[in-house]
């Protein structure tokens, strides 16, 4: 009977555990989880939150591609603050507020099939530069590890990354003017392998690329090869008008500022691969990329606008834009980056993408599929979103740009240029839309403005700000982060990393 009673009681605690651990972990959840699905565990600070990636279900090829291209200027997000005033007489640098965030749509991604979890690495470490591109190489001055320089911000950071259930993170403080770049890393490039992300990772930004797409046609405007107000027609070689609109013609200006009439079609979408058999001529001739609205007339996000650009680039230069880019920009400024991620020097270290269960959405194979065309003005993929980078050289071009295109004793573009791009003469929502850039005064610290860009894709958020006044800007991308967007039009997981990094090392 004793033993009978034994074994009830046994059970009845075992049921009672059983009951208890599964409500406690709702309770942690919600209390922890920030805007995570209950599912989600949340992270503690200092040891990322990762869960084992599971391939991703649905049809193969679908990839999120119609949330990729939410437009984050559209009514999807109506309470917009009015675009602040300016004062007459600059202010001195103010302490940086609270923001919060929205996104920006990226460029999706190229059919495939996850990758299954592989055999567990060790993180790789970087290679000599070589193989497809040499860049001359990073000098390791001027580089500093946030963990070791300033741990309690370090502390901060996990905090920040833990809340949002980040499966990576990586973050660049830098003063483009003494060359200084404060780095910090969270988390996993590949969740199986257990390979730590570091300050060399390489992400695929999303459409952070737009901005090296946008400089390496101004490089072009140098050369005195492109007229930013001239007919694209005429570098083309054939005609493009808008056929609500025949007499107006459409420039470079036009693409650049998201003003070209030219949008996401179902076309496009449909076609963005480097093996379609729809050219850019035919998507453009087909008549149904175009909105009914005069070129020139109004401001509309668009991707394939970008991709125009990066048809435009490649028809003037004689080169793909992936060499152009590497020309011109990447190699000049000794850094590894690419839109054809197989012509990285190290393809060792890219990050996988994960989605904010941290299931896989974008492996490192696939990404390695993407390939260029052989026509040239061909491709549909690139030049909008294929960006792959490490945070730490994104930051590198920004440095540029904040120095008035010199970088290292190289001049990148003409002072010229850099001002066109920052020339910020249409309106969009709550921000006004330079070349490839977006400002804003006040969106992220009192008394300045900033030029910014944010990129989303399939789990991928990343996003720029830098400030001419003082060369200082912030880098930063993420993947698998429960997030969202605020009042000031920028990433919310970003946007208070890059906050409190700024108020930490810049305060």
């Amino acid at each position: 009977m004793n033993q009978n009673k034994s074994k009830l009681i046994i059970i009845l605690l075992v049921a009672v555990v059983m009951i208890a651990v599964p409500v406690a972990f709702l309770v942690l959840s919600n209390a922890f989880g920030g805007s995570g699905d209950p599912g989600d565990i949340p992270g503690q600070a200092g040891s990322p939150a990762i869960s084992e990636p599971v391939p991703p279900a649905g049809t193969p090829g679908q990839d999120g591609m119609q949330d990729a291209f939410a437009e984050p200027d559209d009514p999807e997000y109506p309470d917009k603050p009015e675009i602040p005033q300016e004062p007459e007489t600059p202010q001195e640098p103010g302490t940086p507020q609270e923001p919060g965030t929205p996104q920006e749509p990226g460029t999706p991604q190229e059919p495939g099939t996850p990758q299954e979890p592989g055999t567990p690495q060790t993180p790789a470490t970087p290679q000599t530069p070589g193989g497809p591109h040499e860049p001359a190489g990073r000098p390791l001055s001027g580089v500093f590890d946030i963990a070791l320089e300033h741990p309690e911000l370090a502390v901060m950071l996990d905090g920040i990354a833990a809340r949002y259930n980040s499966a990576a993170v990586s973050l660049v403080v830098f003063n483009g003017g003494s060359g200084e770049y404060f780095t910090y890393q969270y988390g996993y490039a590949n969740i199986a392998a257990r390979q730590a992300v570091d300050a060399d990772t390489k992400f695929r930004v999303a459409s952070l690329a737009k901005l090296t797409t946008a400089i390496c046609a101004m490089v072009l405007v140098d050369e005195g090869l492109l007229d930013l107000d001239a007919d694209i027609s005429i570098y083309l070689g054939y005609q493009v008008r808008n056929p609500h609109s025949p007499a107006v013609p459409i420039t470079a200006r036009m693409l650049l500022q998201h003003t070209s009439s030219i949008f996401d079609s179902d076309a496009f979408l449909a076609s963005r691969n480097a093996n379609s058999s729809r050219s850019t001529q035919h998507l453009l001739d087909a008549g149904s990329s175009y909105r009914r609205r005069e070129p020139g007339s109004r401001h509309e996000y668009t991707n394939f606008g970008y991709a125009v650009l990066g048809a435009v680039c490649e028809k003037i230069s004689g080169k793909s834009l992936d060499t152009l880019a590497r020309d011109v920009l990447f190699d000049p400024l000794g850094i590894d980056a690419a839109y054809v991620p197989a012509n990285l020097s190290d393809t060792e270290n890219i990050a996988a993408v994960y989605d904010e269960r941290h299931t896989l959405t974008r492996s490192v194979q696939q990404q390695l599929r993407v390939g260029e065309s052989d026509v040239l003005g061909h491709d549909h993929h690139l030049a909008q979103g294929n960006l792959t980078i490490s945070s730490l050289d994104f930051a590198r071009v920004l440095a540029m740009l904040g120095n008035g295109g010199l970088a290292g004793g190289h001049r990148i573009l003409s002072q010229a240029s850099v001002s066109a791009m920052h020339e910020t003469n249409v309106a969009a929502a709550a921000y006004r839309q330079g070349l490839a850039v977006r400002y804003q005064y006040e969106a992220f610290m009192p008394g300045k403005g900033s030029y910014w860009h944010t990129g989303s894709m399939t789990g991928t958020f990343a996003q720029f700000i830098y400030c001419t006044q003082d060369a200082l800007g912030v880098v930063v991308v993420t993947t698998g982060a429960t997030t969202g967007r605020a009042p000031n039009g920028m990433v919310a997981v970003c946007t208070e990393l890059s906050a409190a990094a700024w108020m930490i090392l810049n305060g």
